[in-house]
């Protein structure tokens, strides 16, 4: 199985070094995707954001298109 594409950290909230958030991002870029106080509203915005990863991904090995590359 392969890595998840999007992913959860606990860190501190940007600004405020005190308060203690979630972070979810990128794994493979770093790249923040958004701060939640919540581990719950972090784990459903990386569920659904790797969700539409896997879809879209599924759809191009599954089904390719006239205009996909073939080496």
């Amino acid at each position: 199985m392969a890595e998840p594409f999007v992913a959860i950290r606990k860190t501190h909230k940007p600004g405020d070094p005190q308060q203690v958030c979630y972070e979810v991002y990128d794994s493979d870029t770093g790249g923040s995707l958004g701060h939640f106080t919540e581990a719950a509203q972090a784990q459903k915005r990386a569920d659904s954001m790797n969700g539409m990863t896997s879809r879209e991904t599924g759809k191009r090995l599954d089904h390719p298109t006239d205009d996909a590359d073939v080496e």
